[in-house]
């Protein structure tokens, strides 16, 4: 086992794919990324673009094959497993709750069960969510009650309640990341963010669902893995938050967007139904954070947003013929 030997589970994901890019950038580290899908097109990751990096990718699915994961992780012996995979996309979790149970919550009870029982594993790193807590009045700790309002939430608190049970039973060494929305460069096209500039650029009309007026705090995906890698560095264990202090709605995000690409905002826009399950407003604690790591969001929005479209306009030619929506992708049988 060495110390600088990393395993992200999710690595094809948005918050997978950039933690495994920031691990590459030391040389000394090697990391083993999994997912259940094959590697996507390089303009998801972020990693691609090192050469020759110390990086093995293996298409596994932690809710079928568990049982052959657990094999790659007992060979290998990572110091540290980051687990970001889960299925995420909150309206779909009310039409097929029994998938987001399966591998936001039970891969996950079997997968901690077994590394509990190790000797290897330094830490475990789970990507948890502000979702949890549901719409916020105030700003939250990580103390707060869990108040979830969809399947997709439940699945997440379920989770994060049994990896409590077992840092405290048994001393698992495990650190659990909330934060609110994050976004940035090779995030999926289907994101508000990336959908909104590309519809801008196709001149379609943006759908705001109830008129764009949840506070969603976007944070900055450097942001977060920077965080991340404070908790790993400095070993720190427990459960800490990643988010901005903001007020701004999706509206205004779409306005700012719209603003920054020339385009009429009224004009740009149409509003539609509430989604079901939404909640008004993500608001984090993030003084443990500050306290504990010395951690400070560093990425102004606005900085943000220019980057993500100069992302879209630099890869437009990839881009433009990509899927809007998302494409689940369901629970068949693994077929090698």
């Amino acid at each position: 086992m060495a110390e600088n030997f990393f395993l992200v589970i999710g690595s094809n994901c948005f918050t997978g794919s950039h933690i495994v890019d920031r691990l590459l950038d030391d040389k000394n580290n090697t990391v083993i990324g999994i997912s259940r899908s094959p590697e996507y097109n390089d303009i998801y990751l972020p990693y691609k673009k090192i050469k020759e990096p110390n990086f093995i990718f293996y298409q596994i699915d932690i809710v079928r094959e568990l049982d052959r994961l657990i094999g790659l992780i007992d060979r290998e012996k990572p110091a540290v497993v980051i687990n970001a995979a889960a299925l995420s996309e909150v309206a779909l979790s009310n039409e097929v709750p029994v998938e987001y149970f399966e591998t936001n919550t039970l891969a996950v009870v079997k997968l901690c069960n077994y590394l509990r029982k190790t000797t290897y594993l330094k830490q475990y790193v789970h990507i948890s969510s502000a979702e949890i807590y549901g719409s916020c009045q105030t700003a939250l700790n990580e103390e707060a009650l869990f108040n979830p309002s969809t399947p997709y939430a439940v699945s997440k608190a379920a989770a994060d309640m049994y990896i409590n049970i077992i840092m405290k039973k048994y001393g698992f060494p495990a650190t659990l990341i909330r934060t609110t929305n994050v976004y940035g460069k090779h995030q999926q096209l289907f994101k508000i963010i990336q959908r909104a500039i590309i519809y801008l650029k196709q001149g379609k009309e943006i759908e705001l669902h109830g008129g764009g007026q949840a506070m969603k705090s976007f944070i900055h995906i450097r942001d977060v893995v920077d965080g991340i890698m404070l908790t790993i560095r400095l070993g720190k264990i427990g459960t800490y938050h990643f988010a901005v202090a903001s007020e701004e709605t999706v509206a205004d995000i779409v306005r700012y967007i719209c603003e920054f690409l020339g385009k009429d905002f009224k004009k740009s826009i149409r509003i539609v139904r509430e989604r079901s399950g939404q909640d008004a407003r993500y608001w984090l604690d993030c003084s443990k954070a500050k306290r504990e790591l010395g951690w400070e969001p560093k990425v102004k929005l606005e900085d943000g947003l220019k980057e993500v479209i100069e992302w879209i306009e630099k890869n437009w030619d990839v881009i433009k013929d990509e899927p809007l929506v998302y494409i689940h992708k369901n629970l068949e049988p693994v077929q090698r």
